[in-house]
């Protein structure tokens, strides 16, 4: 199935479709890992389109015109070069077949030696793929955010490193 998959720049015409991929895909992420389902919070409240395409680029899959799935990094402003992969959702009706490997393959030279992401820890497929990648756990403290994972080449291996807070100054 994944052969048949389109890879392309995300842009803006593409907000509602990552919206209701995010929001399929998070809302079984939470049922998996055993939260409540009143910590679900869609998309469009996280962020806005603007607030959104102001700091991330990313990549989505379709087959057809049916986006399946997407990721996004932080690459714009004070993000740029930070590594941080801030979104890999794909639609729950396409898990397990190699679209979220694809999808980070291709967010992998934006990314760079700095890579890190926050996963649930009890999303086994996340961290799975992200390990398989060469991703490590930093710490395996359970914030809101979840556990950090990063490469061992990311100055956010270091656990006294903060997640957010103080952005990537460059050196």
């Amino acid at each position: 199935m994944e052969t048949d998959l389109t890879v392309r720049e995300l842009i803006l015409d593409d907000w509602d479709d990552i919206c209701r991929v995010h929001d399929a895909a998070s809302f079984v992420e939470l049922e998996r890992s055993g939260y409540d389902r009143s910590q679900f919070k869609p998309m469009q409240e996280e962020e806005t389109r603007a607030s959104f395409f102001a700091i991330n680029r990313g990549a989505v899959g379709c087959f057809g015109p049916q986006t399946v799935g997407f990721v996004a990094w932080r690459d714009q402003g004070e993000w740029r070069d930070s590594g941080y992969l801030s979104y890999l959702y794909v639609d729950p009706a396409y898990h397990r077949h190699g679209i979220g490997t694809r999808l980070l393959n291709e967010a992998a030279p934006y990314l760079g030696d700095q890579a890190w992401t926050l996963a649930k820890p009890e999303n086994q497929a996340a961290v799975s793929l992200y390990r398989k990648f060469g991703m490590e756990t930093v710490n395996h403290r359970d914030t809101r955010c979840g556990i950090r994972l990063a490469l061992s080449s990311s100055k956010k291996f270091d656990s006294g490193v903060p997640n957010f807070g103080t952005p990537y100054d460059g050196t």
